[in-house]
Parts: C-alpha cells; structure tokens; sequence
C-alpha cells in the first residue's frame, strides 16, 4: 500500500509542476476549471506550486516512526547505540608529539 501511496504524490508532483502548466493549462482550455485556471493564470501558477511542493513533501517526506529507545540513524564516524549519544568523541592523534 506505501508503493500506491507514494506512486500518486509522484504522479501528482509531475502534473502539477510549474513548469508543466505551459502544457496543462491549453490542454484543460476546453472545460470550465481549465477557463478559470486560463483567466487567473497567477492564481494557477501559485496553486500548482504550492500542490508541486506538498506532494513532494508527501511523496519523500515520509519516514518509519523511531521505535522507544531508538536513536536517529547517524552519518559517516557516527554511532546509534540507542543511548541518545549519537556522536563519537573527536579524537587527534598525539602520537608526533
């Protein structure tokens, strides 16, 4: 069910980027949403944009809730103990000295 989810919000970001309305907007000329959308083309170009981004949120905004006792995954030289620690110490080497 995730896949169908996120598959919509993509298909849904692709349709409704800005740069698309150029195409959209003629091919919707025929009805009376694609009239008004003509008529109000900053009012279609702000909400397009605006559906553009959210559905991007959407479609990659989504993460598995942490589990109790869980730390956010870490980067490179990182560690998730699950302690809330997620950074290791830096360490220089004296060694040279």
């Amino acid at each position: 069910m995730g896949m169908v989810k996120t598959s919509f919000w993509a298909v849904l970001a692709l349709l409704s980027c800005p740069c698309h309305l150029a195409v959209i907007l003629p091919l919707l000329a025929g009805t009376s949403v694609g009239a008004y959308w003509i008529r109000h083309q900053s009012l279609a170009i702000g909400f397009f944009t605006v559906l553009f981004f959210f559905s991007l949120m959407m479609m990659f905004g989504k993460r598995k809730p942490m589990r109790s006792g869980e730390a956010e995954s870490c980067g490179l030289g990182k560690t998730g103990n699950g302690h809330g620690v997620c950074c290791v110490p830096f360490r220089t080497n004296h060694e040279d000295e």
